[in-house]
């Protein structure tokens, strides 16, 4: 030992080599193989060799290094083993070459000890790659890692050259795609220098995919990667290849600009690539012009001018989608909208391309997007990033649907009932169809769809305005639709929520007023709609409603004088204290000089414009009616009587104890009497009854009401003690309204208006009820009394009902009967309690009148069975007579739309023999129809639906509720699935109880899980789900979704099932998100539970069904494709997770969603499923848990390893 340690001190190499010779025969003299493992460890010379691995002489821990592989090569030592043993040199040494071209060493040596299918078994988390090992340890040895990759790269053995990507995959991973490391270029220039094959091309493309473009600190690093990449495909000529990366180009500048990078690198990079003139760009050459439009409203006019020119090179080298170039001309009319010498050269470029839009507008016919369907490198990058997949999935089925106008109606129709920040992803479609040209019939509807869904935006988000006002005023200049041009014009004064375009609108508006180029009363109604917007613009309606010379001489005097009552009315409405005083003048003025026929509107709008000042507490309401009294007290225009009646409804919610407010109710009241007793048109009769409605029957006077309705009013005996009493006159005695007045009120009013004085009696008799105290309702005596005698005399129900019951028992015919028939609809209103009771045996008799007599009597009993002895025998006694066979249908339905009134005041007992017959009776009917046009015309459907209301209602005694419950819940097993009243059988179901229908649809509940009690269950939870509070709808599918995982057959039915059910929810709600970490939970649950694959991949389905939904990205396939097909869900889900865990509150479930990903992709078989999970892994790989959780090294498994499937 003494010698071979004094050559290994020398500075000879031959002398070191000599040495380490001589320690490798020594170590091998003594190894005996079956004491190999204590060897190993306690041998003095191995243990010799290994310390001078660390040796600061370079040339000694090189060459123990390459004893020590000598030794593997001799069988002395085992690789695992030695690789460890160099692996925990790392931190002693001096030389890290000679540790890594060890490492390399073992490595080739493991590979060609198994050829069969090498499959490297050192990754990016454990067994670490020992590259990666000494990389994390020294960064400082970089260099001596890259050059001995190349070295394997490049080996002269074929086998070792052939596995070399298999054997460093994780070290160009790492290289590559670790967030917390600064990247270089090597890496790539070394992948890139390689052969071209399968494994290099798989192996660049996972390292793209990887690349964080959304990251503010890797976007440059992600720049150079892709720069890379890209010029060695324009190098190779490689057009598949630039083809798919041109996209992906055309993001990063849009991430480039937003974090205020130089983007003009990479137009360059574009336009060289651009400048291959390949026929395969014209491709993409739309969806990339999208892209870049999107640079527009974000860019800095530095790098405008060369943003116009790459826009501009590409449309004339290439065809285009006419959508593609309509949303870049959208984004690009603000710029030319407003220019400015900094960006002169640059709208040159900018009015080329308008022109070249102006001056083609011919139709689209080719479908450029479904062929980048067999670019399997475009749909690998694809789906990693949101923002492309939204506008190719637009692209998509624009080019799809835009032959098919209806289609593309619904499509558009369905965008407008998303969520607002799903729409804002969806400006692409909605701007490029806006600014669609030459555009007729259907077509014409679809564009002003998606300008009104771009106008609501703008309260989405006020940014908005400054963008989309210059695509008004383009529309309203050049557009050949004067719908369009009209609705553009409409929303002008809408764009000013935004401040900067105030200047512009109000300039316009100017305009039109001067060179009055539109009616006036249209300029008002714009005038009020920017003043309504932005409240400094007031001064400028103002200005033009008291302008007496505003206007063409060809309007019309009455319009512009409802276009300013209108407009007064509005702006009172809105600011009615502040901005509505102002126009009090405008408002006498309209009613001075509004007094023909056909200022009858004006008149009208002014009226309610004073309402809406005395709601406001702008003007003193006593005042008011002083100085319009005399004016409008003689006013005989029927619109304008309404009116005033509208008016004086508004004063008892105003009421305030003072003289002047005293007097003003009194005044009301006698006015709005006149109008019952005097006027001959029954609306007026309507609005003044409706009006008194609103009044206490203290606040009027015997003497307030008109002579015609008080002439049958005697004074009671109480008042005519002496003959000089007796002659009093009523009015001027009685300090109440006397009950035999309101008979008089049905008999002597217009005949026409008995609805309207039916509503002012039952607003009175509800006032009466609520004061009642339940002494009322408790008899003394054993026999109801027959009368309401015992009740106040100013008590309306006993002037109504004492009334009624004599023209029952005697009539006289003083009165008709439509005049009873009225009377008795105000006695059997839904009040608050029943009526008193009194004896009702008479009402048997109304039966033989007539249909509604009975109809009426019957809702007058059932109302009073609740406290009345008699009424609960008459009912008694009706519901045993109805039989289905013997009876009109009009007296079921009677019976069935009193439910909610008999199931508050009749037992079970005696509702139970008719329910159970008409329902039995009309099933038997129904079950035999095969189909109907009108099923809801069908008996038993009319009665599924009054059932439904009744249970619907709260009031409903519980016993009763049961014995419906029960009674709907016995026809579950019943009704066939292909029947007409299913449906409406279904809609039934959501309005029972939580016991029932878990007994009904509960799978836990059945003896055997068929697919036809499932598809009955589902359609049944999912209509009420649909109908549930928000908290427990989602809730409502966990145990159908659990039963249905272990029955294929079914399962495409329960996933379109549950869509509308998933459409329905709110996203934004704590229930859905908290609903949605359950059913991760119960999957993860489910995959350790059972082996069954088709059971892994639904409950998979249903939670990316879950996902594209709630997101809102379900919108971008038409209709109800993603329910109806499960690939198509897949397709869109990477997007949609992403777009999803960004949004409050979903963003801190962003772990979570991140493990299941990656438990799920590595516990379902199904390789479809598992890329669909690895895809949305990468698309979510900019949140910032990505990379503090390390989740990014668990993307290796399956990175690179997998050929590429669409």
């Amino acid at each position: 030992m003494d010698e071979i340690e004094y050559k290994l001190k020398t500075n000879n190499s031959v002398l070191i080599v000599n040495a380490v010779e001589k320690l490798i025969t020594l170590i091998k003299s003594k190894f005996k193989r079956e004491e190999r493992q204590r060897f190993v460890l306690e041998n003095e010379e191995l243990k010799f060799l290994r310390k001078k691995c660390s040796s600061k002489d370079p040339v000694v821990s090189l060459t123990a290094c390459q004893g020590l592989l000598a030794l593997v090569e001799l069988g002395v030592l085992e690789i695992p083993h030695t690789m460890s043993t160099v692996v925990t040199l790392i931190p002693t040494a001096h030389n890290y070459s000679a540790i890594i071209s060890t490492m390399a060493g073992l490595l080739i040596l493991d590979l060609k000890s198994r050829l069969d299918g090498y499959k490297c078994q050192f990754n990016l988390k454990s067994p670490k790659h020992p590259f990666i090992t000494v990389l994390e340890k020294n960064k400082g040895a970089e260099d001596d890692v890259l050059a001995q990759m190349h070295s394997l790269c490049t080996h002269p053995d074929y086998t070792v050259s052939s596995n070399s990507l298999e054997l460093l995959r994780a070290v160009f991973l790492w290289l590559t795609c670790n967030p917390q490391r600064d990247g270089g270029s090597r890496p790539w220039q070394l992948l890139l220098s390689l052969p071209q094959g399968q494994a290099k091309s798989l192996l660049l493309l996972a390292c793209l995919s990887c690349q964080q473009i959304c990251n503010s600190s890797l976007i440059e690093r992600a720049f150079s990667a892709y720069s890379a990449v890209t010029d060695a495909a324009i190098y190779q000529q490689d057009k598949e290849t630039v083809r798919a990366l041109l996209p992906m180009l055309a993001r990063i500048t849009n991430e480039l600009i937003k974090h205020g990078r130089d983007p003009r690198p990479c137009y360059i990079l574009m336009e060289r690539c651009f400048n291959l003139d390949a026929a395969e760009l014209r491709t993409v050459a739309g969806l990339v012009l999208m892209i870049l439009a999107d640079n527009l409203p974000h860019t800095s006019a530095l790098y405008l001018h060369e943003l116009f020119n790459l826009c501009l090179n590409i449309i004339n080298k290439y065809a285009y989608t006419q959508i593609s170039i309509n949303y870049l001309i959208a984004l690009t009319l603000q710029w030319l909208n407003m220019p400015s010498y900094l960006t002169a050269s640059a709208l040159k470029s900018a009015s080329r391309i308008l022109d070249i839009y102006q001056e083609d507008a011919g139709e689209d016919t080719r479908m450029y997007m479904t062929n980048l369907n067999t670019n399997k490198t475009f749909q690998t990058l694809l789906h990693t990033d949101k923002h492309l997949s939204i506008v190719y999935n637009l692209n998509r089925n624009y080019e799809r649907l835009r032959d098919n106008p209806d289609k593309l109606k619904c499509w558009v129709s369905d965008i407008s009932s998303l969520d607002n920040a799903v729409k804002y992803d969806m400006l692409p479609l909605l701007l490029g169809v806006a600014m669609s040209q030459n555009i007729e019939g259907d077509q014409e509807e679809i564009v002003l769809q998606s300008l009104n869904i771009l106008i609501d935006l703008v309260d989405y988000n006020k940014d908005m305005s400054v963008q989309l006002l210059p695509i008004l005023l383009y529309k309203i200049s050049h557009d050949i639709s004067p719908s369009i041009k009209m609705e553009c014009l409409k929303a002008l004064p809408l764009m000013a929520k935004s401040k900067e375009n105030v200047p512009t609108i109000v300039s316009i508006l100017n305009k039109l007023k001067v060179n009055k180029g539109v009616p006036i009363s249209f300029l008002i109604s714009l005038y009020t709609s920017l003043s309504e917007t932005q409240v400094r613009c007031f001064p400028y309606l103002q200005e033009l409603l008291v302008d007496p010379g505003a206007g063409r001489p060809d309007d019309l005097k009455w319009e512009v004088d409802v276009a300013r009552a209108l407009s007064v009315k509005r702006i009172c409405e809105i600011r009615g204290s502040s901005h509505g005083v102002e126009l009090v003048s405008v408002i006498s003025t309209l009613l001075n000089r509004c007094g023909d026929k056909s200022g009858s509107a004006a008149t009208s709008a002014a009226l309610q414009s004073i309402a809406r000042l005395w709601r406001s507490a702008s003007i003193a309401p006593p005042s008011t009616w002083r100085a319009l009294e005399p004016k409008l007290g003689r006013d005989t225009r029927p619109l304008v009587q309404i009116s005033v009646c509208n008016l004086l409804a508004e004063v008892p919610a105003l009421r305030v104890s003072t003289p002047d407010y005293d007097w003003l109710i009194s005044a009301s009241c006698r006015r709005l009497w006149a109008y019952v007793a005097d006027s001959n048109h029954p609306e007026v009769v309507e609005a003044a009854c409706d009006a008194l409605g609103g009044y206490l029957l203290d606040d009027y006077k015997l003497k307030d009401i008109p002579e015609i309705y008080r002439r049958t009013v005697k004074l009671p005996a109480s008042y005519c003690k002496t003959p000089a009493d007796a002659a009093r006159n009523p009015e001027d005695v009685l300090e109440y309204i006397p009950c035999e007045v309101w008979p008089e009120v049905f008999k002597c009013s217009n005949q026409a208006a008995l609805g309207g004085v039916a509503r002012l009696t039952t607003r009175l008799i509800e006032r009466e009820i609520k004061g009642y105290r339940s002494g009322v309702y408790h008899l003394e005596a054993k026999t109801e009394p027959m009368g309401y005698n015992h009740l106040q005399p100013f008590s309306v129900i006993r002037g109504l009902m004492e009334c009624f019951r004599k023209q029952a028992t005697s009539p006289s015919f003083d009165y008709s009967d439509e005049i009873l028939l009225a009377i008795l609809q105000a006695l059997t209103s839904d009040y608050p309690r029943p009526l008193p009771p009194i004896d009702l045996c008479f009402l048997p008799e109304m039966f033989h009148r007539g249909r509604q007599w009975k109809e009426l009597s019957v809702r007058l009993a059932a109302r009073q069975a609740l406290v009345s002895i008699s009424a609960k025998r008459i009912m008694d006694n009706y519901l045993q007579s109805i039989e289905v066979e013997n009876c009109d249908e009009s007296d079921i339905l009677t019976v069935y739309e009193l439910l909610p009134t008999l199931c508050r005041g009749m037992p079970p007992n005696s509702l139970r023999a008719p329910i159970e017959k008409t329902l039995g009776r009309s099933h038997a009917i129904v079950s035999k129809t095969k189909s109907s046009d009108n099923p809801e015309e069908l008996l038993f459907v009319k009665l599924l639906v009054l059932i439904r209301r009744c249970l619907e209602s709260e009031k409903i005694h519980d016993a009763n509720r049961k014995l419906l419950s029960q009674m709907v819940e016995n026809y579950y097993s019943v009704i066939d699935e292909s029947n007409v009243s299913w449906d409406t059988y279904v809609e039934t179901c959501r309005s029972l109880s939580s016991a029932h229908l878990e007994r009904m649809t509960s799978p836990s509940s059945w003896w055997e899980a068929s697919g036809e009690a499932l598809r009955r269950a589902w359609r049944v939870r999912c209509e009420v789900a649909r109908g549930a509070p928000g908290g427990i709808a989602l809730v409502w599918l966990n145990e159908m979704i659990d039963a249905q995982a272990s029955s294929p057959p079914e399962q495409d039915f329960s996933l379109r099932c549950m869509a509308p059910v998933l459409q329905a929810a709110d996203p934004g709600s704590a229930a859905a998100r908290d609903w949605f970490l359950q059913l991760m939970a119960r999957t993860q649950v489910a995959f350790n539970e059972t082996e069954d694959l088709s059971a892994k991949l639904y409950l998979c389905d249903v939670f990316v069904l879950s996902v594209v939904t709630l997101s809102g990205h379900g919108a971008l396939r038409p209709g109800d494709a993603v329910a109806g097909d499960r690939a198509a869900a897949r397709a869109l889900f990477p997007a949609a997770v992403a777009a999803l865990f960004s949004r409050e509150p979903w963003e801190q479930s962003t772990p979570q969603i991140l493990e299941w990903l990656c438990h799920t992709r590595s516990s379902v078989a199904d390789p479809r499923m598992a890329q669909c999970c690895q895809r949305g892994l990468l698309s979510m790989r900019h949140a910032a848990h990505f990379a503090t959780h390390n989740t990014w090294i668990k993307l290796e498994s399956h990175l690179a390893r997998e050929n590429i499937e669409d």
